[in-house]
């Protein structure tokens, strides 16, 4: 195989929110904020205690992915907006026209100029492109992610985007991975080996463990050691605090391999 840079080019999969794009406001913050035109008396930590409840009640944030039997995580844009519908009204019980409140969230984060990316994002993807490798975000999202990375210039390098609800699969459920799987050999015209296959996001569950399971490689990005509990699960040297480590790390990974 042709080694470019000295380096057999690999695919590289990232997460999406809280890897490489993120939110203006913080999430918990425009939800409260959001919460609060329309009534809610809750505070920025209530809203916040919500939201993490709600998030394991409903997208199962909690899962194991060594315990996930494939195909129970099902997702399809009906489903996401009925979750997010049913999510809205855990939140914010004490708002009566929660509807209302509901449409208003919805149309705030599928508009492109409400999310930005990291600052290291596009140094990042330009080395990895420069490297060879084929590059793809795998998001637990639903259609609106598409229009959301074609309007950020950094992610212009993306070679596919890939959303939960399209894909039919939720992270960490082994069927997601194998659908981006079946989707990625379709672009790149062969299969890739399971080892020359990277993922990259911030979810120890949903992007560490659960592409381990399927024997791909994958890197734990910690961007602000919020979750340092999570740190005793993840070798350091499958840890990384900013992608601008990631072309270093893949070297020290592969090799010349």
């Amino acid at each position: 195989m042709l080694k470019i840079n000295g380096l057999i080019p690999k695919v590289i999969l990232f997460d999406a929110v809280s890897t490489v794009i993120e939110t203006v406001p913080r999430v918990t913050e425009v939800y409260q904020q959001h919460g609060a035109r329309f009534g809610s008396r809750f505070d920025a930590s209530e809203v916040k205690r919500r939201f993490k409840a709600a998030r394991q009640k409903l997208f199962s944030t909690g899962a194991s992915a060594k315990d996930q039997v494939a195909g129970q995580l099902t997702s399809s844009d009906e489903i996401e907006l009925d979750l997010w519908r049913r999510f809205v009204d855990d939140i914010f019980e004490d708002v009566v026209d929660r509807c209302g409140l509901f449409e208003e969230l919805w149309q705030f984060f599928a508009t492109p100029k409400n999310w930005r990316t990291y600052h290291d994002v596009a140094p990042c993807l330009l080395q990895l492109k420069q490297q060879g490798h084929y590059v793809a975000i795998a998001s637990n999202f639903d259609s609106r992610l598409i229009p959301i990375a074609d309007a950020m210039p950094d992610l212009a390098m993306v070679d596919d985007v890939f959303c939960s609800a399209a894909i039919g699969f939720r992270k960490p459920d082994p069927a997601f991975y194998r659908q981006v799987l079946r989707a990625v050999t379709k672009a790149i015209k062969s299969e890739p080996a399971s080892h020359d296959i990277v993922f990259v996001g911030d979810c120890i569950e949903n992007d560490f463990h659960g592409p381990r399971t399927m024997g791909w490689s994958a890197l734990w990005l910690d961007r602000s050691d919020r979750n340092r509990g999570n740190a005793v699960r993840c070798p350091d040297h499958c840890r990384i605090r900013e992608l601008n480590q990631l072309p270093s790390r893949l070297k020290i990974i592969y090799g010349d391999r």
